[in-house]
Protein backbone atom coordinates (compact mmCIF):
# COMPACT_ATOMS: atom_id res chain seq x y z
CA UNK A 1 0.00 0.00 0.00
CA UNK A 2 1.91 3.16 -1.07
CA UNK A 3 1.71 6.04 1.75
CA UNK A 4 -0.44 8.72 1.44
CA UNK A 5 1.64 12.04 1.91
CA UNK A 6 1.12 14.04 4.62
CA UNK A 7 -1.17 17.14 3.52
CA UNK A 8 0.70 20.35 3.93
CA UNK A 9 -0.27 22.36 7.21
CA UNK A 10 -1.25 25.56 7.15
CA UNK A 11 1.37 28.01 9.59
CA UNK A 12 -0.81 29.16 12.97
CA UNK A 13 0.98 32.65 12.20
CA UNK A 14 -0.71 35.51 11.75
CA UNK A 15 -0.12 37.89 8.50
CA UNK A 16 3.60 39.68 9.31
CA UNK A 17 3.22 42.84 10.83
CA UNK A 18 -0.22 41.82 12.19
CA UNK A 19 -1.01 40.71 15.84
CA UNK A 20 -3.20 37.85 17.28
CA UNK A 21 -4.87 38.77 20.48
CA UNK A 22 -5.49 36.17 22.91
CA UNK A 23 -7.72 37.14 25.65
CA UNK A 24 -4.62 38.02 28.17
CA UNK A 25 -4.05 40.69 25.56
CA UNK A 26 -7.08 41.63 24.90
CA UNK A 27 -7.52 42.54 28.27
CA UNK A 28 -4.74 44.71 27.98
CA UNK A 29 -5.63 46.16 24.74
CA UNK A 30 -8.98 47.12 26.64
CA UNK A 31 -6.85 48.81 29.70
CA UNK A 32 -5.78 51.24 27.03
CA UNK A 33 -8.97 51.54 25.05
CA UNK A 34 -10.69 52.47 28.08
CA UNK A 35 -8.16 55.00 29.44
CA UNK A 36 -8.08 56.48 25.61
CA UNK A 37 -12.13 56.66 25.52
CA UNK A 38 -12.24 58.42 29.40
CA UNK A 39 -9.59 61.04 28.90
CA UNK A 40 -11.51 62.19 25.41
CA UNK A 41 -15.04 62.14 27.11
CA UNK A 42 -13.64 63.98 30.18
CA UNK A 43 -12.72 66.74 27.55
CA UNK A 44 -16.08 66.39 26.17
CA UNK A 45 -14.92 64.81 22.71
CA UNK A 46 -17.62 62.51 20.83
CA UNK A 47 -16.65 59.25 18.95
CA UNK A 48 -16.78 58.54 15.63
CA UNK A 49 -16.40 55.30 12.90
CA UNK A 50 -15.88 55.23 9.21
CA UNK A 51 -15.33 52.23 7.01
CA UNK A 52 -11.64 50.73 7.23
CA UNK A 53 -11.63 50.66 2.87
CA UNK A 54 -11.83 54.47 1.48
CA UNK A 55 -11.34 55.29 -2.58
CA UNK A 56 -7.27 55.59 -3.25
CA UNK A 57 -7.71 59.14 -4.45
CA UNK A 58 -8.58 60.51 -0.61
CA UNK A 59 -4.87 59.08 0.36
CA UNK A 60 -2.99 60.27 -3.11
CA UNK A 61 -4.53 63.72 -2.15
CA UNK A 62 -3.83 64.53 1.17
CA UNK A 63 -1.13 61.76 2.46
CA UNK A 64 2.51 61.95 1.99
CA UNK A 65 4.59 60.45 -0.52
CA UNK A 66 6.31 57.83 1.16
CA UNK A 67 2.75 56.33 2.86
CA UNK A 68 1.23 56.48 -0.63
CA UNK A 69 3.88 55.33 -2.74
CA UNK A 70 5.36 52.77 -0.24
CA UNK A 71 3.34 51.90 2.65
CA UNK A 72 -0.37 52.31 1.38
CA UNK A 73 -2.52 48.75 1.08
CA UNK A 74 -4.04 49.18 -2.42
CA UNK A 75 -5.66 47.04 -5.03
CA UNK A 76 -9.21 46.64 -7.44
CA UNK A 77 -12.30 46.04 -5.81
CA UNK A 78 -14.64 43.55 -7.86
CA UNK A 79 -16.41 46.59 -8.94
CA UNK A 80 -12.94 47.87 -10.74
CA UNK A 81 -12.60 50.58 -8.03
CA UNK A 82 -8.91 51.87 -7.23
CA UNK A 83 -9.50 51.70 -3.46
CA UNK A 84 -6.99 51.29 -0.13
CA UNK A 85 -6.98 50.48 2.97
CA UNK A 86 -6.43 53.23 5.50
CA UNK A 87 -3.16 53.79 6.31
CA UNK A 88 -4.17 57.13 8.69
CA UNK A 89 -7.57 58.23 9.17
CA UNK A 90 -7.53 62.44 8.80
CA UNK A 91 -8.19 62.25 5.23
CA UNK A 92 -10.90 60.57 6.01
CA UNK A 93 -11.95 62.44 8.82
CA UNK A 94 -11.80 65.32 6.51
CA UNK A 95 -14.39 63.37 4.01
CA UNK A 96 -17.04 63.16 7.04
CA UNK A 97 -16.76 66.17 8.41
CA UNK A 98 -17.37 67.78 4.57
CA UNK A 99 -20.46 65.80 4.16
CA UNK A 100 -22.08 67.52 7.07
CA UNK A 101 -20.42 71.00 7.05
CA UNK A 102 -23.33 73.17 7.13
CA UNK A 103 -25.07 71.29 10.06
CA UNK A 104 -22.45 70.54 12.13
CA UNK A 105 -22.28 72.28 15.42
CA UNK A 106 -18.79 74.42 16.25
CA UNK A 107 -16.27 73.81 17.61
CA UNK A 108 -16.30 69.84 16.58
CA UNK A 109 -14.57 67.62 18.42
CA UNK A 110 -14.38 64.02 17.75
CA UNK A 111 -12.06 61.21 18.69
CA UNK A 112 -11.86 57.63 16.93
CA UNK A 113 -10.08 54.36 18.26
CA UNK A 114 -9.37 52.33 14.91
CA UNK A 115 -6.76 49.91 13.45
CA UNK A 116 -4.59 50.95 10.07
CA UNK A 117 -2.20 49.21 8.05
CA UNK A 118 0.90 50.40 6.52
CA UNK A 119 3.02 48.06 4.44
CA UNK A 120 6.35 48.85 6.28
CA UNK A 121 9.43 46.47 7.57
CA UNK A 122 8.00 45.71 10.83
CA UNK A 123 10.54 46.23 13.77
CA UNK A 124 10.31 46.87 17.51
CA UNK A 125 7.38 49.68 17.98
CA UNK A 126 6.17 49.36 14.45
CA UNK A 127 3.82 47.20 13.16
CA UNK A 128 1.88 46.77 9.68
CA UNK A 129 -1.25 46.44 11.50
CA UNK A 130 -1.55 48.89 14.64
CA UNK A 131 -4.47 50.65 16.54
CA UNK A 132 -4.66 54.67 17.18
CA UNK A 133 -6.15 56.68 19.27
CA UNK A 134 -7.54 59.76 16.96
CA UNK A 135 -8.54 63.02 18.54
CA UNK A 136 -9.68 66.47 16.20
CA UNK A 137 -10.84 69.64 16.62
CA UNK A 138 -12.30 71.40 13.43
CA UNK A 139 -13.72 75.52 13.47
CA UNK A 140 -11.75 77.06 15.74
CA UNK A 141 -8.73 79.10 14.24
CA UNK A 142 -7.24 80.26 17.94
CA UNK A 143 -4.76 78.47 19.10
CA UNK A 144 -6.71 77.23 22.43
CA UNK A 145 -7.94 74.38 20.66
CA UNK A 146 -3.87 73.26 19.63
CA UNK A 147 -3.78 73.47 23.49
CA UNK A 148 -6.76 71.68 24.18
CA UNK A 149 -6.02 68.78 21.61
CA UNK A 150 -2.45 68.72 23.03
CA UNK A 151 -3.31 68.36 26.56
CA UNK A 152 -5.30 65.02 26.14
CA UNK A 153 -2.25 62.84 25.86
CA UNK A 154 -0.62 64.58 28.60
CA UNK A 155 -3.65 63.20 30.37
CA UNK A 156 -3.90 59.60 29.03
CA UNK A 157 0.46 59.25 29.95
CA UNK A 158 -0.86 60.46 33.66
CA UNK A 159 -3.67 57.97 33.84
CA UNK A 160 -1.70 55.19 32.59
CA UNK A 161 1.09 55.99 35.65
CA UNK A 162 3.85 57.85 33.35
CA UNK A 163 5.51 60.48 35.57
CA UNK A 164 7.32 63.71 33.74
CA UNK A 165 10.47 62.28 33.36
CA UNK A 166 9.48 59.67 31.07
CA UNK A 167 8.09 61.19 28.17
CA UNK A 168 8.27 64.57 26.22
CA UNK A 169 6.04 66.54 23.34
CA UNK A 170 8.65 68.30 21.07
CA UNK A 171 6.36 71.19 19.26
CA UNK A 172 7.13 73.73 16.79
CA UNK A 173 5.80 75.39 13.75
CA UNK A 174 5.72 74.74 10.23
CA UNK A 175 4.56 78.34 9.68
CA UNK A 176 7.48 79.68 11.57
CA UNK A 177 9.44 77.32 9.60
CA UNK A 178 8.45 78.73 6.37
CA UNK A 179 8.82 82.15 7.51
CA UNK A 180 12.37 82.29 9.09
CA UNK A 181 13.72 80.19 5.58
CA UNK A 182 11.98 82.95 3.49
CA UNK A 183 12.93 85.52 5.37
CA UNK A 184 15.96 85.18 7.35
CA UNK A 185 17.62 82.18 5.19
CA UNK A 186 16.22 83.94 2.00
CA UNK A 187 15.21 80.23 0.17
CA UNK A 188 13.56 80.60 -3.18
CA UNK A 189 10.12 78.64 -3.51
CA UNK A 190 7.18 78.18 -1.16
CA UNK A 191 6.74 75.05 1.45
CA UNK A 192 3.61 73.71 0.14
CA UNK A 193 4.85 73.32 -3.77
CA UNK A 194 6.80 70.06 -3.70
CA UNK A 195 10.05 69.65 -5.58
CA UNK A 196 11.29 73.25 -4.55
CA UNK A 197 14.44 74.26 -2.44
CA UNK A 198 12.58 75.40 0.67
CA UNK A 199 10.45 72.29 0.63
CA UNK A 200 13.57 70.16 0.07
CA UNK A 201 15.34 71.80 3.31
CA UNK A 202 12.24 71.05 4.80
CA UNK A 203 12.67 67.33 4.64
CA UNK A 204 16.46 67.70 5.79
CA UNK A 205 15.76 69.63 9.05
CA UNK A 206 12.97 67.24 9.65
CA UNK A 207 15.45 63.86 9.18
CA UNK A 208 18.27 66.47 11.35
CA UNK A 209 18.13 64.41 14.81
CA UNK A 210 18.41 60.98 12.99
CA UNK A 211 21.62 62.15 10.91
CA UNK A 212 25.58 62.78 11.76
CA UNK A 213 26.66 66.59 11.26
CA UNK A 214 28.44 65.58 8.08
CA UNK A 215 25.45 63.82 6.43
CA UNK A 216 23.27 66.72 7.49
CA UNK A 217 25.61 69.43 6.23
CA UNK A 218 25.95 67.28 3.05
CA UNK A 219 22.58 66.97 2.28
CA UNK A 220 21.79 70.79 2.95
CA UNK A 221 24.58 71.64 0.49
CA UNK A 222 23.58 69.33 -2.13
CA UNK A 223 20.13 71.74 -2.35
CA UNK A 224 22.54 74.45 -3.15
CA UNK A 225 22.28 76.15 0.43
CA UNK A 226 25.15 78.17 1.17
CA UNK A 227 27.77 78.42 4.00
CA UNK A 228 25.91 81.49 5.33
CA UNK A 229 22.38 80.12 5.11
CA UNK A 230 23.67 76.98 6.52
CA UNK A 231 24.54 78.92 9.40
CA UNK A 232 20.92 80.55 9.90
CA UNK A 233 19.78 76.94 9.39
CA UNK A 234 21.86 75.89 12.37
CA UNK A 235 20.89 78.77 14.87
CA UNK A 236 17.68 78.23 13.78
CA UNK A 237 17.65 74.28 15.05
CA UNK A 238 19.05 75.06 18.19
CA UNK A 239 17.05 77.89 19.52
CA UNK A 240 14.80 78.22 22.10
CA UNK A 241 11.20 79.73 22.64
CA UNK A 242 12.36 83.01 23.77
CA UNK A 243 14.64 83.17 20.09
CA UNK A 244 11.05 82.72 18.73
CA UNK A 245 9.56 85.56 20.63
CA UNK A 246 11.28 88.54 18.34
CA UNK A 247 9.03 87.27 15.54
CA UNK A 248 5.96 87.64 17.01
CA UNK A 249 4.85 90.67 15.01
CA UNK A 250 6.23 89.65 11.47
CA UNK A 251 5.46 85.65 11.56
CA UNK A 252 1.77 84.53 12.01
CA UNK A 253 3.83 81.13 12.89
CA UNK A 254 5.58 82.75 15.50
CA UNK A 255 2.70 84.40 17.43
CA UNK A 256 1.00 80.95 17.23
CA UNK A 257 3.42 78.78 19.33
CA UNK A 258 4.36 81.77 21.63
CA UNK A 259 0.43 81.88 22.57
CA UNK A 260 0.78 77.90 23.03
CA UNK A 261 3.44 78.05 25.38
CA UNK A 262 1.52 80.84 27.20
CA UNK A 263 -1.63 79.15 27.68
CA UNK A 264 0.17 76.14 28.51
CA UNK A 265 1.70 77.55 31.00
CA UNK A 266 -1.60 79.02 32.59
CA UNK A 267 -2.71 75.16 32.61
CA UNK A 268 0.21 74.02 34.68
CA UNK A 269 1.14 71.88 30.98
CA UNK A 270 3.94 74.21 29.67
CA UNK A 271 6.46 71.77 31.68
CA UNK A 272 5.54 68.86 29.38
CA UNK A 273 6.42 70.56 26.15
CA UNK A 274 9.69 71.53 24.41
CA UNK A 275 10.37 73.67 21.69
CA UNK A 276 12.08 71.56 19.34
CA UNK A 277 12.45 73.28 15.63
CA UNK A 278 13.44 70.48 13.64
CA UNK A 279 9.71 68.58 14.42
CA UNK A 280 8.42 68.84 10.90
CA UNK A 281 5.88 65.87 10.50
CA UNK A 282 5.89 64.18 7.49
CA UNK A 283 2.35 64.73 6.30
CA UNK A 284 2.08 67.47 3.68
CA UNK A 285 -1.36 68.96 4.95
CA UNK A 286 -0.02 70.33 8.56
CA UNK A 287 0.48 73.95 8.55
CA UNK A 288 0.63 75.06 11.98
CA UNK A 289 2.15 74.14 15.32
CA UNK A 290 3.58 70.17 15.21
CA UNK A 291 4.01 68.21 17.83
CA UNK A 292 5.96 64.63 18.30
CA UNK A 293 5.84 62.66 21.43
CA UNK A 294 9.14 60.52 22.80
CA UNK A 295 9.17 58.21 24.92
CA UNK A 296 13.16 59.34 26.98
CA UNK A 297 13.76 55.64 28.52
CA UNK A 298 17.68 55.86 27.26
CA UNK A 299 16.90 52.18 26.29
CA UNK A 300 14.21 53.21 23.87
CA UNK A 301 14.28 56.80 22.72
CA UNK A 302 11.92 57.37 19.71
CA UNK A 303 8.99 59.40 18.62
CA UNK A 304 5.80 57.49 20.16
CA UNK A 305 3.02 59.72 18.05
CA UNK A 306 2.69 63.17 16.44
CA UNK A 307 -0.18 65.42 15.23
CA UNK A 308 -0.50 69.71 14.40
CA UNK A 309 -2.69 72.01 12.78
CA UNK A 310 -3.87 71.59 9.30
CA UNK A 311 -5.98 74.35 7.65
CA UNK A 312 -6.65 73.50 4.13
CA UNK A 313 -7.36 70.03 4.77
CA UNK A 314 -10.83 70.05 3.33
CA UNK A 315 -10.26 72.23 0.42
CA UNK A 316 -10.78 68.59 -1.97
CA UNK A 317 -13.71 68.45 -0.98
CA UNK A 318 -15.49 72.00 -1.09
CA UNK A 319 -14.06 75.67 -1.10
CA UNK A 320 -15.43 76.13 2.36
CA UNK A 321 -12.44 76.98 4.68
CA UNK A 322 -12.87 75.11 8.03
CA UNK A 323 -9.64 74.98 9.67
CA UNK A 324 -8.54 71.80 12.13
CA UNK A 325 -5.87 70.50 14.54
CA UNK A 326 -5.16 66.94 15.81
CA UNK A 327 -3.05 63.97 16.42
CA UNK A 328 -2.72 60.28 16.62
CA UNK A 329 -1.24 58.04 19.40
CA UNK A 330 -0.54 54.17 17.80
CA UNK A 331 -1.01 51.66 20.56
CA UNK A 332 2.48 49.47 19.72
CA UNK A 333 4.71 52.52 20.29
CA UNK A 334 2.69 52.89 23.39
CA UNK A 335 2.83 49.38 25.08
CA UNK A 336 7.10 49.87 24.20
CA UNK A 337 6.57 53.02 26.62
CA UNK A 338 4.56 50.87 28.67
CA UNK A 339 6.65 47.60 29.05
CA UNK A 340 10.10 50.07 29.30
CA UNK A 341 8.88 51.70 32.08
CA UNK A 342 7.27 48.78 34.22
CA UNK A 343 4.25 50.37 33.72
CA UNK A 344 1.63 47.29 32.65
CA UNK A 345 -0.20 46.17 35.14
CA UNK A 346 -1.40 42.67 35.91
CA UNK A 347 -4.65 42.82 34.63
CA UNK A 348 -7.14 40.08 36.46
CA UNK A 349 -9.94 38.00 34.56
CA UNK A 350 -13.10 40.43 34.58
CA UNK A 351 -15.23 36.83 35.86
CA UNK A 352 -16.17 37.60 39.27
CA UNK A 353 -17.03 33.97 39.98
CA UNK A 354 -17.06 30.80 38.79
CA UNK A 355 -20.11 28.03 39.81
CA UNK A 356 -19.12 24.63 39.87
CA UNK A 357 -21.36 21.45 38.97
CA UNK A 358 -20.88 18.88 42.03
CA UNK A 359 -22.35 16.28 39.98
CA UNK A 360 -25.34 15.34 37.48
CA UNK A 361 -28.05 15.00 40.29
CA UNK A 362 -27.35 19.26 41.28
CA UNK A 363 -26.11 20.22 37.60
CA UNK A 364 -29.80 21.86 37.55
CA UNK A 365 -29.69 23.60 40.94
CA UNK A 366 -25.74 24.61 39.68
CA UNK A 367 -27.22 26.72 36.60
CA UNK A 368 -30.06 27.86 38.61
CA UNK A 369 -27.48 29.76 40.64
CA UNK A 370 -25.74 30.81 37.77
CA UNK A 371 -28.82 32.68 36.77
CA UNK A 372 -29.48 34.26 39.69
CA UNK A 373 -25.70 35.84 40.20
CA UNK A 374 -25.92 36.60 36.02
CA UNK A 375 -29.26 38.25 36.97
CA UNK A 376 -27.45 40.58 39.52
CA UNK A 377 -25.36 41.76 37.34
CA UNK A 378 -22.13 39.34 38.59
CA UNK A 379 -19.69 38.02 36.05
CA UNK A 380 -20.31 34.73 36.28
CA UNK A 381 -18.56 31.75 34.97
CA UNK A 382 -20.09 28.41 34.74
CA UNK A 383 -18.17 25.25 34.82
CA UNK A 384 -19.85 23.07 32.05
CA UNK A 385 -18.96 19.01 33.40
CA UNK A 386 -19.00 17.33 36.52
CA UNK A 387 -15.86 16.15 36.96
CA UNK A 388 -13.70 16.37 40.13
CA UNK A 389 -14.27 19.05 42.01
CA UNK A 390 -10.37 19.16 42.51
CA UNK A 391 -9.99 19.62 38.66
CA UNK A 392 -12.42 22.78 38.57
CA UNK A 393 -10.52 24.52 40.90
CA UNK A 394 -8.11 24.07 39.51
CA UNK A 395 -8.99 25.01 36.52
CA UNK A 396 -10.55 28.70 38.53
CA UNK A 397 -6.89 29.16 39.83
CA UNK A 398 -5.46 28.95 36.35
CA UNK A 399 -7.94 31.23 35.18
CA UNK A 400 -7.53 33.42 37.89
CA UNK A 401 -11.09 33.44 38.71
CA UNK A 402 -11.65 34.47 42.90
CA UNK A 403 -14.18 33.21 43.98
CA UNK A 404 -15.73 29.57 43.44
CA UNK A 405 -19.04 28.07 44.30
CA UNK A 406 -19.97 24.41 45.53
CA UNK A 407 -23.43 23.29 45.61
CA UNK A 408 -23.83 19.81 46.74
CA UNK A 409 -26.87 17.83 48.07
CA UNK A 410 -26.55 18.55 51.48
CA UNK A 411 -25.92 22.39 50.95
CA UNK A 412 -29.06 21.73 48.24
CA UNK A 413 -31.15 20.71 51.40
CA UNK A 414 -30.14 23.53 53.42
CA UNK A 415 -30.62 26.51 50.76
CA UNK A 416 -26.68 27.34 51.22
CA UNK A 417 -24.02 27.37 49.09
CA UNK A 418 -20.00 27.20 49.88
CA UNK A 419 -17.80 30.29 48.65
CA UNK A 420 -14.08 29.55 48.23
CA UNK A 421 -11.68 32.28 48.01
CA UNK A 422 -9.34 30.87 46.11
CA UNK A 423 -6.77 33.38 47.08
CA UNK A 424 -7.03 33.70 50.62
CA UNK A 425 -7.73 29.64 50.41
CA UNK A 426 -10.74 30.16 53.31
CA UNK A 427 -14.17 28.81 52.37
CA UNK A 428 -17.27 29.86 53.82
CA UNK A 429 -21.08 28.60 54.09
CA UNK A 430 -23.47 31.25 52.96
CA UNK A 431 -27.19 31.70 51.62
CA UNK A 432 -27.15 32.99 47.95
CA UNK A 433 -28.22 36.51 49.11
CA UNK A 434 -25.16 37.03 51.28
CA UNK A 435 -23.12 35.39 48.79
CA UNK A 436 -24.32 38.09 46.12
CA UNK A 437 -23.59 40.66 48.63
CA UNK A 438 -19.86 39.99 49.11
CA UNK A 439 -19.26 39.50 45.61
CA UNK A 440 -21.16 43.15 44.50
CA UNK A 441 -18.77 44.74 46.97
Amino acid sequence: MNKQSKQQKISTQPYKGARDFYPEDMRVRNYIFNIWKKVCKRYGFEEWDFPFIEPFELFEAKSGDEIVNKQLYRFTDKGGRDVAIRPEKTPSLARMITGKIKTLPRPIKWFNIANCWRFEKPQKGRGREFFQLDCDIFGVKDVTADVEVFSIPIEVMKELGAKENMFEIRISNRRLAEYYLREVVELNGGISEQGTQMYKVARIIDSQPKLTEREFLKQLESENVNPKQIDAIISFIKSDIQFVEKYRDDSYGAKEITDFFRIAESLGSAKYFKFRPEIMRGFDYYTGNVIEQFDLDPANKRSMYGGGRYDDLVNIFTDEKLTGVGYAMGDVTLMEFLKGWNLLPVLPTETDVMVTIFDENTRNKSFEIVQKLREKGINTFAYLEPVKLDKQFKYADRKGIRYVIVAGLDEIKKGTVQLKDMQRKQQQELVLEKVIEKLKQ
